[in-house]
Formats: C-alpha cells, sequence, structure tokens
C-alpha cells in the first residue's frame, strides 16, 4: 500500500469525513463525502461510528485513488459514493 492510515475523523458539521494518511514522510488528506457515508452500509447513517466501522474500506480506496495519481487539484483525495462500486473488492 502506498498510505497508512493515522487518523479518521468526522468533521463537527457532520457533512463529510476526513482521514489523515502517510505517504512515507508526508501526510495526505483524504475526504469522504456523506453520500459514502450513507451508502456504505446500512442502515444509512453519516457518524462516526459509521466511519470506524468501514475506515479499512475507505484507506483502500483511497491507496487505489492515490496510486492512480486521481488527487483533485487542492492536492486532497476525495471519496464520493460512486468510489464505492469500484473500490469495494479491492
Amino acid at each position: 500500500m502506498s498510505l497508512k492510515l493515522i487518523s479518521g475523523m468526522m468533521k463537527s458539521s457532520g457533512e463529510e469525513a476526513l482521514l489523515v494518511m502517510d505517504t512515507g514522510g508526508t501526510n495526505q488528506m483524504v475526504v469522504i463525502d456523506r453520500q459514502a457515508l450513507l451508502e456504505v452500509a446500512q442502515p444509512p447513517r453519516c457518524d462516526e461510528s459509521r466511519l470506524q466501522e468501514n475506515i479499512g474500506l475507505f484507506s483502500r480506496i483511497a491507496c487505489a485513488k492515490f496510486d492512480r495519481g486521481d488527487i483533485e487539484p487542492d492536492g486532497r483525495i476525495h471519496i464520493h459514493a460512486a468510489d464505492l462500486g469500484t473500490s469495494v473488492g479491492a
């Protein structure tokens, strides 16, 4: 894996979650949008427990996107609901 999870947390707004991942010397920020958190499991929930239950999945998606160079102009990796279908088996 190209990234290693350091920490994961919900933003205080509750609209998205953040992962801080190590690239081997610098930190890579990963933003997980609300819809991805709602769709990852049943019943739909966007909270800290849903993030922690699925942090491994989100970390794998972030690693795959990082390896592909799928990084936003702001330097962050964004995970959307559409990323779940292509990366669940990753």
